[in-house]
């Protein structure tokens, strides 16, 4: 045979011997019968003391006791320090805003119908078209006759009568 057969043959044969050893100490172990169980005797004299005589032992499992136990649970304690938390994150950084004052002068229209609003910001005047940003967020979206109509921010809108003064309040950045 050739020598690799037979040294797989020898290791199954150990294999086999080992498992059959382990079984017969079960089987072995499996013979003794359960540890014999104490009998219950209907006398209780000679059953040893098992609660201490101390005379306060029954208060201890009291309602007193219970509600002491309870408040000092909201307690600190003394394993924990505060020394390895993380500082608190920074307050948001405070949004830099600036008002202006918007006063519709008016508006002309030209033939092809393009229109153009006169607006004076602050001491400024500026001539726009419907679409055009007046200052940081503030869009026009409609020009009429006795009105202006913005969008703040793409949410708020906003109108500023014919020579009325309105006051916005825009984003610095």
């Amino acid at each position: 045979m050739n020598r690799l057969v037979q040294r797989s043959l020898l290791l199954v044969a150990v294999v086999f011997a080992a498992a059959v050893a382990v079984g017969w100490l079960v089987l072995r172990d499996m013979d003794d019968g359960p540890p014999a169980l104490p009998r219950a005797d209907t006398s209780l004299t000679n059953l040893p003391v098992i609660l201490p005589a101390e005379p306060d032992f029954p208060d201890r499992f009291g309602p007193v006791r219970w509600r002491e136990a309870v408040r000092g649970t909201n307690e600190m304690s003394a394993f924990v320090t505060t020394f390895f938390r993380p500082p608190p994150p920074p307050p948001p950084p405070v949004r830099k805003t600036q008002k202006f004052q918007l006063t519709y002068q008016g508006y002309f229209e030209t033939a092809e119908g393009t229109q153009r609003a006169y607006v004076l910001v602050n001491d400024r005047l500026a001539v726009l078209p419907p679409g055009a940003r007046v200052v940081g967020d503030v869009v026009i979206t409609n020009i009429h006759r006795l009105r202006l109509d913005l969008l703040q921010a793409g949410t708020q809108a906003l109108s500023v009568p014919f020579r009325g003064t309105r006051e916005v309040e825009v984003p610095v950045e």
